[in-house]
């Protein structure tokens, strides 16, 4: 029989993948790394398991994406007659006093809302549609009543 590769408290070890194997119980140790492989094998297998099973994303409800889709399009109409330089001025007026603001706090503050409500809140979307009537109003040169 070969030298081991070293000797620990008078029996003699070798060690193989994650089982350790005592040459002087073959057979018990042979039983007892079969033990460990199958409870390695369940242990994996519960953590498969339980990854698989975690919370799934969220999906959004379809019918606030397609209601947030339109709105989104028609504001987007609206952007492009006020940055559009052919646009009359009574169009760009009405749309940037009363239409957009109209269309924005009814309509797409809601279902932006509804679609990612940990992404935004009311105060900062209000904010932002300020911003942008502040911007086209300097642009345009159009003062609202």
């Amino acid at each position: 029989m070969n030298s081991p590769p070293f000797k620990e408290g008078g029996n003699t070890t070798i060690l193989t993948y994650s089982c350790i194997a005592y040459l002087d119980d073959i057979g018990y140790n042979a039983l007892k790394c079969s033990a460990m492989k199958n409870k390695i094998l369940f242990l994996g297998c519960l953590l498969v398991f339980f990854v698989g099973c975690s919370k799934q994303p969220e999906v959004p409800n379809e019918k606030a994406q397609e209601g947030f889709e339109a709105v989104d399009n028609k504001i987007s109409e609206y952007l492009d007659i006020l940055d559009n330089p052919d646009s009359p001025k009574e169009q760009q007026t009405q749309v940037l006093c009363k239409d957009y603001p109209k269309l924005y706090e009814s309509k797409y503050v809601p279902a932006l809302l509804k679609l990612a409500p940990k992404d935004y809140t009311r105060e900062k979307l209000m904010a932002d549609l300020k911003v942008s009537t502040d911007y086209y109003m300097d642009k345009l040169g159009i003062r609202c009543k």
